[in-house]
């Protein structure tokens, strides 16, 4: 997942933004790949026999927004500052699983929050860091990174649902709809890919197959049996892979402040499953 970025920039010619048609070709990859999957497992019946649910629906359209306007803000603005606010997510689900889940937060819960939360305004240079000159460009990318986050919570916290469905089948159709999304998404936008290079195009479907088939799919299943709070402080390890790809691909500053953030973040990362299986 941390290196969506660094794809979404690569198969992106200079001055486009095109993250709902990158997002779109992620998710019809991904859905095509685990309908093979299924078919070579003979899981193809559980298609048929499982019941959809608003929540499985629901969490296939909120993850392929979320992404699609992530990827966006990644080319408008910093990795860093991008994933932070994409990052806002985690941090949103974990609020609402305690109140409409009843999911008990811990001490240590909080602790894994408050440490990764502070560590990525260190990472993002929020807390510390020289003051940034607001342009159009990073003010949509602020927006559309913020969006990304409060709809990536969204979808963190529909994976809480419907716990009994099978992971393959499940992550079939959070392709399938996050597919139908992001392809409403396209309509509506019509980005121009006239400009996409051969090596553009390489890029792209190399994000297809591996941030698409192969890390979402992962996400779904670690969603199925991990606490809203510890899948938050996990996933907060892709804000340290973004920013270390930042600075080898791009150049992007990492400061001391930055390394501290990193640090904190891996703590909140691991606290929450060392606590949750002492238990």
């Amino acid at each position: 997942m941390g290196a969506a970025g660094l794809f979404g920039r690569m198969a992106t010619p200079p001055g486009a933004v095109l993250g709902e048609a990158l997002t779109l070709g992620r998710m019809l990859v991904g859905a095509l790949g685990m309908l093979v999957m299924l078919a070579l497992s003979r899981h193809l019946g559980l298609l048929r026999r499982t019941r959809l649910s608003w929540s499985v629906v629901l969490g296939g359209v909120f993850l392929g927004v979320s992404l699609a306007t992530y990827l966006s803000a990644t080319v408008l603005i910093d990795l860093s500052l991008a994933v932070v606010l994409h990052y806002i997510g985690p941090v949103l689900a974990t609020l609402l699983a305690r109140v409409l889940l009843k999911e008990r937060v811990s001490r240590p819960d909080l602790v894994s929050l408050g440490a990764s939360f502070l560590g990525m305004m260190f990472a993002a240079g929020l807390v510390g860091g020289e003051p940034t000159v607001v342009s159009d460009q990073y003010a949509l990318g602020v927006v559309l990174g913020t969006v990304s986050g409060i709809f990536y919570g969204a979808a963190l916290l529909c994976y809480r649902y419907r716990t009994d469905m099978p992971a393959d089948v499940r992550s079939f159709w959070n392709f399938a709809f996050g597919t139908l999304a992001t392809a409403a998404m396209v309509a509506l936008a019509r980005p121009d890919l006239s400009g996409m290079t051969t090596a553009n195009w390489m890029w792209a479907v190399g994000f297809f197959l591996v941030c698409g088939l192969v890390a979402l799919a992962l996400l779904v299943v670690a969603g199925k049996h991990l606490r809203a709070a510890e899948l938050s402080g996990l996933s907060y390890w892709e804000v340290v892979v973004a920013m270390m790809i930042g600075t080898a691909a791009f150049g992007e500053p990492l400061s001391l402040l930055a390394v501290l953030g990193a640090g904190l973040i891996v703590v909140g990362a691991v606290v929450p499953v060392v606590s949750g299986r002492s238990r």
